[in-house]
């Protein structure tokens, strides 16, 4: 018996999602490494405008990231010249821009969201359809989800 059979299935569970959990961030650090000087903040930024079902304004981030508006100043432009944001005029009042994802970027992540299609695609193949692994992955968001707000 190796010593994989030897664990409590509770370790064994662990050993498995921290495997897992391995994979996701070594793929994300490959990703950043295009991006090698984004901070914490910067990809809470990122991902509260990715994640947007409304346009954001500079008073929106700031209000999000608990910064002053001068400080989100200085983080747009700094990313705008990097190509990872991109300000756009109101079509209704020219005073205020929008702060959006450059196109370069949105197309890098469109073809990582490809690529993640693709893995579970050889994943649901590779087991042969045997996991709802829909279900899986939901419950999994579910209870990390409900562990962050306790």
């Amino acid at each position: 018996m190796d010593n994989q059979e030897n664990r409590n299935p509770l370790e064994r569970e662990e050993k498995l999602l921290l495997n897992v959990v391995s994979h996701i961030r070594k793929t994300w650090k490959d990703q950043l490494v295009v991006y090698p000087t984004m901070k914490s903040k910067d990809l809470d930024m990122l991902a509260f405008i990715y994640n947007a079902s409304e346009p954001i304004t500079m008073q929106d981030l700031a209000f999000f990231l608990k910064v002053s508006p001068a400080a989100v100043t200085q983080m747009t432009a700094a990313m705008e010249k990097k190509h990872i944001l991109k300000k756009e005029t109101n079509e209704k009042d020219h005073r205020i821009n929008h702060i959006v994802l450059h196109p370069e970027l949105m197309e890098a992540i469109e073809k990582d969201h490809t690529q993640i299609k693709e893995k579970l695609r050889r994943f649901d193949e590779y087991t042969n359809h045997e996991f709802d692994l829909e279900k899986i992955l939901s419950a999994l968001s579910d209870f990390f989800e409900q562990d962050l707000n306790e």
